[in-house]
């Protein structure tokens, strides 16, 4: 009996060991990549995130100088380092005296004894006898306050150093991928169309839905980077005005308070709270009270009437979805997931967009057993509109 396969087995058979050869080529590819990549990911994630923001003033600079793509690419950036960069890097050579002479001030103070000094008995009996009378079911007796405060103190202080440090040491690697940044964001600009079709072309998606995952992606980031980074501006100038007032270094604690104002809920109250109890401390309870009114209204104020406003329509999700995955994105990236999270989460919500529209056919609502009184409603069809429906009202359009 002949058991030789067939001719068109023997094909068959070679085309899937070509097709997984193939694959894990592709694969091994891919990781090699990635590897080469790995030091510079977030670099070139933000290259790409920025120049999705700043392309269609590229496309403009691109009209009026009749199509010349490289001049463009170039002009968009010259603006960005006139109107941006070098406003910055003069805002930080102003910045860095004062914060050193700030950590320096702290770091004397904490290894004078200046802690203890301000968590002395005759500073703190004061607010523990009003506790004992006013709230006599908390029991102080088991509690240190003085210590509790002075390692509080201590650790606040030293994280602070630190970060100073860190900053000071590093200041060639942050310029280095800058100017990667910079290279990034002209390549992308200049040659962006092209790099996009090529990934469309490589997907086996139809053409309407990687315009609606690109569209989706593009309204988050100019939201988020737009809308967040405006709020800490203005918060931290704010801050900084109220800081000012009550005697403590401005310019300082202001940028402290904006980078503070990025992350969710506590937001500057990780600032301004332990300066107001500080300002009480040392008996300045006027300062205090300025300190504590002048953020909790002008300062967190300005976030709850801008940060709606720039966010408005970012990802289609509830506050409660966009303040899950900002955690959980600072928790898995750092401060990049200030960024990161708002975006997987808009990649999310258009993805399930996306399988609700594919099989709608299958996740239809059965109609209504009218013989059954018991029956419930059938649960409403999904967003036909994706997660934010095409208005033309989002920051991204």
């Amino acid at each position: 009996m002949n058991t030789t396969p067939a001719k068109g087995q023997r094909t068959l058979s070679s085309r899937n060991l070509f097709s997984y050869f193939l694959f894990l080529l592709l694969v091994l590819a891919l990781w090699l990549a990635y590897r080469l990549v790995d030091p510079f990911l977030h670099t070139l994630i933000l290259g790409a995130v920025f120049s999705a923001i700043c392309y269609p003033l590229f496309l403009r600079c691109k009209a009026l100088l009749h199509g010349n793509a490289i001049l463009s690419a170039l002009l968009v950036l010259t603006g960005l380092v006139v109107c941006i960069v070098i406003p910055v890097c003069v805002f930080v050579a102003l910045l860095i005296p004062q914060g050193m002479q700030t950590v320096t001030a702290i770091n004397k103070w904490l290894s004078g004894g200046g802690p203890a000094a301000l968590l002395s008995e005759s500073n703190l009996e004061p607010w523990l006898e009003w506790v004992r009378v006013n709230l006599p079911f908390i029991d102080l007796g088991h509690i240190d306050f003085q210590a509790s405060l002075l390692e509080l103190s201590r650790t606040a202080g030293q994280t602070l150093i630190q970060w100073g440090s860190y900053v000071l040491g590093n200041t060639m690697l942050f310029f280095l991928h800058f100017l990667l940044l910079l290279l990034v964001m002209f390549f992308m600009l200049k040659d962006g169309k092209r790099m996009v079709e090529g990934v469309k072309y490589l997907c086996p998606l139809r053409e309407e839905q990687e315009d609606m995952i690109i569209q989706g992606l593009r309204r988050v980031a100019r939201a988020v980077l737009v809308g967040g980074l405006l709020v800490a501006v203005v918060q931290g100038v704010l801050g900084g005005i109220g800081m000012a007032i009550v005697g403590l270094p401005g310019m300082f604690w202001g940028t402290v308070m904006a980078f503070a104002s990025l992350v969710p809920v506590v937001g500057t109250g990780l600032i301004w709270g332990p300066a107001s109890i500080y300002l009480l401390l040392m008996g300045q309870w006027k300062g205090a009270v300025f300190l504590a009114l002048w953020s909790s209204l002008v300062v967190a104020g300005a976030d709850s009437i801008l940060r709606p406003y720039f966010m408005r329509g970012s990802s289609g999700a509830s506050v409660f979805y966009i303040f899950i995955f900002i955690l959980g994105g600072l928790k898995a990236f750092g401060m990049a997931g200030i960024i990161y999270g708002p975006l997987i989460l808009s990649f999310t919500m258009v993805m399930l967009t996306l399988y609700g529209e594919e099989y709608r056919d299958i996740l239809a609502p059965r109609p209504l057993d009218a013989a059954d009184p018991d029956a419930c409603p059938a649960p409403l069809p999904p967003n036909r509109g994706g997660p934010e429906a095409p208005d033309g009202n989002g920051p991204g359009n």
